[in-house]
C-alpha cells in the first residue's frame, strides 16, 4: 500500500496552467503505483476550483484514490461554512475516515483551521478577521 500527502499547491496564486499540473500530477500518482493520495489544503483561493480540481484529477486515475481537505485559502470564496461541514462529495474527507486496507491505519479528515481562541487577538475581532 503506497499513499502520498501534499498540501498547499496555490495554483491560482503561482499563474498554473491547471490541465497540465493535473495531467503531470496523474503521470506521478500513476508511475509511482500510489493508492491514496490526500490532499490536506490549499489548492486555489475558491472551494469550487478546488473541488473541480480534485474531480478532474480522481478522473484521469484508474487505481488512485483521491482524497482531498480544505485549507484557510480554499475557504475563501465558493463556499460557505455549512458547505464545509456536510459536503456531499466522496473525494472530500472532512468528517470523515478512510481505512487503509491490508494495514491498521484509519486516516482521519479535519480541515482543522484554527479559530485563533488562543491568540493575543482574541480580544480585537476585526483584526482576526482581517
Amino acid at each position: 500500500m503506497k499513499i502520498a500527502v501534499s498540501s498547499d499547491l496555490h495554483l491560482d496564486l503561482n499563474h498554473a496552467d491547471v490541465a497540465e499540473i493535473i495531467t503531470q500530477q496523474a503521470h506521478y500518482l500513476t508511475s509511482h503505483g500510489i493508492d491514496h493520495y490526500f490532499f490536506v489544503g490549499d489548492a486555489f483561493n475558491d472551494f469550487e476550483q478546488t473541488s473541480a480540481y480534485f474531480a478532474e484529477l480522481q478522473s484521469q486515475l484508474p487505481t488512485t484514490k483521491v482524497h482531498y481537505l480544505a485549507g484557510n485559502h480554499d475557504m475563501l470564496k465558493g463556499v460557505t461554512y455549512e458547505q464545509l461541514e456536510n459536503l456531499d462529495d466522496d473525494l472530500y474527507f472532512h468528517n470523515r475516515f478512510i481505512d487503509i486496507p491490508q494495514t491498521n491505519w484509519r486516516i482521519i479528515g479535519n480541515n482543522g483551521w484554527y479559530d485563533y481562541s488562543f491568540s493575543t487577538y482574541k480580544s480585537n475581532v476585526k483584526e482576526v478577521a482581517q
